[in-house]
């Protein structure tokens, strides 16, 4: 029998609860990695037997669920600043301006690698224009420079070592992106792994851009030569 197909998403806390739409396998990642031994046996089975479970909803609820983004409904932005990878730390505030994508990950998450190389080419190619930041999810410095010294990327990378960030946005699992207006306001989010390239992400992003160009008031030939804004 062949081995069933992995799941899409990665559990980072030992909650049983997974959402309205999905059942996801509730073990993290750090703890499954690595188990063995005769103790470990009856989880195995138990495993064997959630991951069936949980395959059986995700089929059951794909033809229903729009996937990627999705809106997010959120009263306000939860507070984000926190040391970057050896660059100093950085705050959400100071982002404002442009759309903003705040993606939480771990290099131990296996979709987590594939979305990231995405987030890049998007981060490369410029447009739709958006700021990028990632925030690593409870790991060491060294393992991250590790990572992305093979797998460099052009976006600032947070870390959250001890996941208070991650608690304040409630995330459940990992990759999970959230997507900001210009105004730093909740717009969308996504709880699975996103081709960041793709027509209709691209799309919702561009949306995004022009809504916060169309906010910004337009240079007059007196701003360029430094008289009075109006």
């Amino acid at each position: 029998m062949s081995a069933p197909a992995p799941l899409t998403k990665t559990r980072i806390d030992g909650a049983t609860a997974a959402g309205k739409d999905a059942l996801v396998l509730a073990v993290s990642a750090p703890e499954f990695r690595g188990a063995t031994g005769p103790n470990w046996a009856p989880k195995r089975s138990f495993l064997r037997l959630a991951l069936g479970v949980a395959l059986c909803v995700l089929s059951g609820t794909a033809a229903g669920a729009a996937g990627g983004l999705e809106r997010w409904f959120s009263p306000e932005t939860p507070e984000l600043a926190l040391e970057r990878l050896d660059a100093g730390p950085l705050a959400l505030a100071e982002l404002r301006g442009k759309p903003v994508i705040v993606h939480f990950f771990a290099t131990w998450c296996g979709p987590c690698i594939a979305e990231m190389a995405s987030l890049n080419a998007l981060a490369r190619r410029g447009d739709p224009a958006v700021t990028i930041i990632a925030v690593n999810v409870g790991e060491v410095p060294a393992r991250l420079r590790s990572f992305f010294k093979a797998r460099p990327v052009d976006f600032a990378v947070l870390l959250d070592e001890d996941r208070a960030a991650t608690k304040r946005w409630q995330v459940l699992g990992l990759p999970s992106s959230f997507v900001l207006d210009a105004k730093l306001h909740p717009a969308l989010r996504a709880e699975e792994p996103l081709d960041w390239l793709s027509p209709p992400v691209l799309e919702a992003l561009s949306g995004l851009e022009r809504a916060g160009s169309a906010e910004r008031p337009r240079a007059t030939a007196a701003d360029k030569e430094g008289g009075p804004i109006r």
